[in-house]
């Protein structure tokens, strides 16, 4: 009874003070929670990371609180970065030196830490792999736990989403089993005929263009080299290439242009939650191609085997990790789309540049290609026997294969080989355009065209060989490998009879690296017809 009392005998804002004080305790508790979390997140894990490097003798540049060595990044690229080039001079060596232009803190830091290195970008700890040794034990290396970075599925999720680029572990492994058999030699041979027609095409169009400018003209060849390859691969992804795939390739691009560095090597921690004019832009091109691959895969029920009906079976069974069987399907089309076009078509772009900048070399592929085909119709049996021809398409993939970095991340303690254990969380970076311009592994003539190299094979090329990583290394090897290179090999087989090529006075050889390493300004060449 007294207590009854007592109760009421409080004023009556009393009890709301209680209920707003265990509010306010569970606000400040809540906030001191996260703070101490920023802490280690930010600044002790960073740390100890980096510790575990220095401490097997891998060294690098002392990161910043926060934003790690992206400070540093500023200051080297604000003094070393190359200008954009002037015109092309045809009396000038072409250059093939293009890493200390396009990313001077790799290079600087090599020169100062070594061929390996560790630096860091925000809160995410990098291992940089230049070491052929290092790379051939990373080679080797089968586990699942060196796999894709988490960045890229937060950075680069609108480009590419959850597909067989992004994912690891068991869900990789299902994607991988799905996705490869439909790019064994005997599936890519049955492409031949696609390839041919689209090729006839591009040769074609050249043709008028060269008739209408009077016996030789000036050509920016990207868009037809792109309009090739997105057409082989809208064929081999959908069965057909219409006005609707079309307009899905362009997409594809499109959210590449816009999509540019992932904001982890820029920099800014969260960016890529803001709403800017950038990503308002990539969020929209993204409902965009969704919407498109969904209005396709209702269009194609009917149009029988194709890597698009491989997806929608392999959609409900298997290991899918955190995708749902609709993004299992929309992210690895989206995905393959932009490889498969994207990729061969800088390659063979830059490849048509080489060939054009030396003419002993064009030749020699020519008198060939006429010796092996004599005037009739390419198939898979002439291709195999063009030796020079291979030759030169290794010399182009190593010194423009297209592909930025090979990029993993350490899920768990890793060994790579007897003498390095990357600790959980690192990043690793292994630069393909570095790495195939390494002196001591390609010998003194690393920065030149020389296709002569390849004769005995990559082991006569290359010191170590499975330095050699165009396609990537590991068990994670591209799995389009044998359809890009055929691509090369029939476009070059078709071009080469028809037209000569040099390089026009108003092409800027001036290499870009965002997602790939492409031309910034495209390839122009002089063609004429033989």
């Amino acid at each position: 009874m007294e207590q009854t009392l007592l109760l009421y005998a409080f004023p009556a804002f009393v009890v709301p003070m209680f209920c707003m004080m265990d509010a306010f305790l569970v606000f400040v508790l809540s906030m001191f929670c996260m703070m101490i979390y920023g802490v280690y997140d930010f600044i002790l894990r960073p740390k100890y990371l980096r510790a575990k490097l220095v401490k097997q003798g891998i060294d690098g540049p002392t990161p910043t609180l926060i934003l790690g060595n992206y400070p540093d990044i500023q200051k080297i690229e604000s003094k070393e970065r190359a200008s954009d080039a002037t015109a092309y001079n045809s009396n000038e060596s072409l250059s093939l030196e293009c890493c200390s232009a396009l990313l001077p803190e790799l290079s600087q830091w090599t020169m100062e830490f070594g061929k390996n290195f560790t630096f860091a970008l925000g809160k995410t700890q990098f291992l940089y792999v230049g070491d052929g040794d290092l790379v051939r034990e990373m080679s080797l290396c089968k586990t699942l736990d060196l796999g894709k970075p988490s960045y890229m599925r937060k950075e680069r999720g609108p480009l590419l989403g959850k597909g067989i680029l992004t994912t690891s572990k068991e869900a990789w492994v299902h994607q991988r089993k799905t996705i490869a058999p439909t790019f064994f030699v005997d599936k890519v041979k049955n492409m031949l005929g696609t390839m041919l027609d689209s090729g006839d095409t591009l040769v074609k169009s050249w043709e008028k263009l060269v008739e209408t400018e009077g016996g030789i003209a000036d050509i920016k060849v990207d868009d037809y080299v792109k309009t090739f390859t997105s057409s082989v691969a809208s064929i081999a992804m959908f069965g057909r290439y219409e006005a609707e795939e079309q307009v899905l390739f362009s997409k594809c691009r499109d959210l590449m242009e816009v999509s540019g560095s992932p904001t982890v090597v820029d920099g800014r921690p969260f960016y890529r939650y803001y709403p800017t004019k950038k990503h308002r832009e990539q969020w929209k091109v993204e409902k965009e191609i969704y919407r498109i691959i969904q209005d396709i895969d209702k269009k194609c029920k009917s149009q029988g085997e194709s890597i698009l009906q491989t997806l929608v079976d392999a959609s409900d069974k298997g290991e899918l990790g955190s995708c749902t069987p609709r993004q299992f399907i929309i992210d690895n089309c989206k995905e393959l789309c932009i490889v498969a076009m994207e990729v061969p078509g800088i390659t063979a772009i830059w490849g048509l540049m080489l060939l054009a900048a030396h003419p002993e070399w064009q030749e020699r592929a020519r008198a060939e290609v006429l010796e092996i085909c004599g005037g009739q119709s390419l198939d898979s049996e002439k291709l195999n026997k063009m030796k020079v021809m291979k030759l030169i398409i290794q010399e182009i993939i190593r010194l423009y294969s297209g592909v930025g970095f090979t990029a993993r991340e350490a899920l768990a303690d890793v060994n790579i080989g007897k003498n390095i254990v990357v600790p959980k969380g690192v990043n690793i970076w292994i630069w393909p355009a570095a790495l195939h311009r390494d002196r001591e592994l390609w010998g003194p003539d690393a920065l030149k065209f020389n296709p002569g190299r390849f004769a005995n094979g990559i082991p006569g090329a290359c010191k170590i060989p499975s330095s050699f990583t165009p396609f990537g290394i590991g068990p994670r090897t591209c799995p389009g490998m044998n359809l890009g290179i055929m691509e090369l090999k029939v476009l070059y087989a078709l071009l080469l009879p028809k037209f000569s090529f040099s390089i026009s006075p108003n092409y800027r050889h001036v290499p870009r690296f965002d997602v790939l390493l492409e031309p910034k300004y495209g390839v122009q060449l002089l063609v004429r017809r033989v």
